[in-house]
């Protein structure tokens, strides 16, 4: 079995609650999402600036999660509201 480890350092706990809501929404999407790409693309929210940048990343969050989990679950992800921590 091949094994992945990323070379990006996880996402704290602090970090994803001081992001901006709707950077903490894709990035509670993308929770579980066990994917290689999953722990880069959440660096990528985490560092995210401007609108147009939020946009693409949604679109790679989209298709990820419907690559992992299916389009319906893709979509379900994407429409939860944020949860209380």
């Amino acid at each position: 079995m091949l094994e992945y480890e990323c070379s990006c350092p996880p996402c704290t706990a602090e970090a994803c609650r001081a992001a901006a809501p709707r950077v903490r929404l894709l990035l509670n999407a993308l929770q579980d999402c066990c994917h290689p790409r999953a722990e880069r693309l959440r660096a990528r929210l985490l560092d995210c600036r401007d609108a147009q940048n939020l946009a693409e990343l949604r679109g790679e969050v989209l298709n990820l999660l419907t690559l992992s989990f299916g389009r319906a679950e893709a979509a379900l992800r994407l429409q939860q509201p944020l949860p209380l921590q």
